[in-house]
């Protein structure tokens, strides 16, 4: 891979012949990098389209006013002529944001790219690489690489077959299911660290709006809130604990300090966490 600065990059530019021109579909560019913590690209334009596969890591694209966090597994489609940029979500040394893209046009270009559901207004698709298609990618990669003049059927073959696999039903229920239950078993894991809703999202690779929107839908309540009832429930329980002073509680449920924790219990039960405690102590609910 050749240094750019901001990427480690393989790319090669491919030229279709005249026979490649006269179907609906050619390539004209393929490459995969590893970012560097500072990749970022844009904002620009290209002439072409170009779909984008997020190998590993996370980035994040801005299209059309809109902005969102695509996860490892989604591709996303540079349209032409619109404006864009993307760049890392957040680097990871041990974990490096990795893509994959291929630049096509051609007659049945854009029917092709709406085909399978993306638009300038929604250009991304989350969960959509598969091994066999990041095989698909690789194969194309190799023969626009090692490019003869007997290849170009099979590379045209190709490109279609990639389009075919891109065709195939989502299951959107069951994906948004199951990160849906991710995210609520990741709250559930690490509420007492002093995480939030922000933390959330970049987990997640979900916008935070559409983060929360989509979770208070499925469970009634916002993340935020979510996250409030699992820290005021534990500290009802460690209330009930004469070891424990006030101070102790609020620092091992993440927060900064006693009166932001006060604060938060009082807005939940309608009292102070003290006076929570001397109710149990009068009504002998404290265990000795």
């Amino acid at each position: 891979m050749k240094d750019y600065g901001h990427e480690f990059a393989d790319i090669i530019y491919y030229t279709p012949n005249e026979f490649e021109k006269l179907g609906g579909l050619w390539s004209l560019r393929t490459g995969h990098n590893i970012a560097k913590a500072n990749y970022s690209v844009g904002p620009r334009v290209i002439e072409c389209f170009s779909f984008h596969f997020v190998l590993n890591g996370s980035v994040t694209l801005s299209s059309m006013g809109e902005t969102v966090t695509l996860p490892k597994g989604s591709m996303f489609c540079l349209f032409p002529d619109v404006k864009h940029s993307y760049w890392i979500t957040q680097y990871d040394s041990a974990s490096p944001l990795k893509l994959h893209w291929l630049a096509f046009t051609g007659s049945q270009a854009e029917m092709l790219v709406r085909r399978i559901g993306v638009s300038e207004q929604k250009p991304y698709l989350r969960n959509r690489l598969t091994a066999e298609l990041a095989n698909q990618l690789q194969a194309c990669m190799e023969r626009m690489k090692n490019w003869r003049k007997d290849g170009d059927l099979q590379l045209q073959m190709m490109l279609y077959q990639l389009f075919e696999m891109l065709s195939r039903p989502i299951p959107e229920a069951s994906e948004e299911k199951d990160w849906l239950k991710a995210c609520l078993q990741y709250m559930q894991t690490h509420y007492a660290e002093g995480i939030s809703v922000t933390d959330l999202a970049e987990w997640s690779g979900m916008h935070r709006s559409h983060l929360s929107s989509r979770f208070k839908q499925s469970f009634g309540m916002s993340p935020r809130e979510y996250l409030i009832k699992l820290r005021m429930e534990r500290a009802v329980e460690m209330l009930q604990s004469r070891t424990l002073s006030i101070t102790d509680i609020s620092l091992s449920l993440g927060y900064t300090d006693l009166y932001t924790f006060s604060r938060a219990f009082c807005t939940y039960t309608g009292m102070s966490p003290s006076n929570y405690r001397s109710k149990l102590l009068s009504s002998n609910k404290m265990p000795n």
